[in-house]
């Protein structure tokens, strides 16, 4: 009989050690809170100030600004403005500050020339109040691709009405802190059609690991917080900015997303994992900003780096 346990035993810390599976590129939760065709709205708008601050949900300024002059569309895989100095906003929602004021998200990143395609104009919430009250939208439909005038409002698309960026039953009421980390260049994500890579990096450090040189050295940290995520047909959609030290509301009905990242389309080699959970932010009037956030990555063989915690280490040993 002791043969028989010490065997048993063995076993089970044999069958303990074994590593975990190793997450695949695609794949995982598909549900309520993340479905296909979030996408974007877009809205192309002039500003009516020299100078617009990018802010944070609450209505703080991030750091960064637009002027009518950095805003120079390229003809790239995303929908460019068609004119020079219009803001790209992606409107589905008014955003309300702390000081009372409403906002609408400005989709920075592709589609603006600069220094770096990959983010050369950043992300970030603006006044209303510093925006003209009619502007340019993108309509899209399975023969046509346009702009019309319209009015400068928001607009809901299908994964919204779905139930991407609702609330879920279970909110955890203790948050959780974020922590801006970068991901390294080489963990990329597969897009919907597995025919390009692209970084991780977007939903890390972007301010820092992306854009002109000038604008990495400032120094300002923030991550996305995204409608649906990157394993979802028009997923990745940021909904905010989100800060360093933000108090980040997990969900604990939703499941949480690992996938596999790639070095590249070509070759496919992995090169670690990203984790993202869904939960909640809160705007400046209280309200509560739903969405995806990367909560820990693990590049090769490195040890895992949190970005969302309890007490506040950058990473953990796994």
């Amino acid at each position: 009989m002791h043969k028989l346990i010490a065997l048993f035993l063995a076993g089970a810390c044999v069958g303990a050690s074994r590593p975990a599976p190793r997450p695949a590129t695609s794949g995982g939760y598909h549900g309520p809170f993340n479905n296909d065709e979030q996408g974007h709205a877009d809205f192309c708008v002039r500003l009516t100030v020299d100078s617009a601050a990018l802010r944070y949900p609450d209505g703080t300024p991030s750091g960064f600004v637009l002027s009518p002059g950095m805003l120079v569309p390229s003809r790239t895989n995303a929908v460019s403005c068609p004119d020079t100095a219009m803001a790209r906003l992606d409107a589905r929602e008014i955003v309300v500050s702390a000081a009372g004021q409403p906002m609408l998200f400005h989709r920075g990143g592709w589609g603006f020339a600069g220094n770096d395609p990959e983010s050369a104009v950043h992300y970030g919430h603006l006044l209303v109040s510093e925006l003209d009250t009619a502007g340019l939208r993108f309509e899209r439909d399975s023969t046509t691709r346009r702009w019309v005038h319209a009015a400068t409002r928001p607009w809901t698309g299908a994964g919204q009405q779905h139930g991407n960026g609702s609330a879920c039953v279970s909110l955890d009421p203790t948050p959780l802190t974020v922590h801006v980390r970068s991901i390294p260049d080489d963990m990329r994500y597969l897009n919907s059609r597995q025919t390009a890579a692209i970084p991780y990096a977007i939903y890390g450090d972007p301010s820092e690991d992306l854009g002109p040189a000038a604008d990495r050295a400032r120094g300002v940290k923030y991550t996305m917080l995204t409608w649906s995520w990157i394993n979802t047909r028009g997923g990745g959609v940021a909904r905010a900015i989100v800060a360093d030290g933000t108090p980040f509301h997990p969900c604990a009905d939703v499941p949480v997303i690992t996938l596999a990242s790639v070095s590249d389309a070509t070759s496919r080699t992995i090169t670690g994992w990203v984790e993202a959970r869904y939960g909640a932010i809160r705007a400046g009037d209280g309200a509560l900003l739903y969405g995806w956030i990367v909560a820990r990555h693990r590049h090769g063989s490195d040890p895992v780096v949190a970005h969302l915690s309890r007490d506040g280490p950058a990473s953990t040993r796994p």
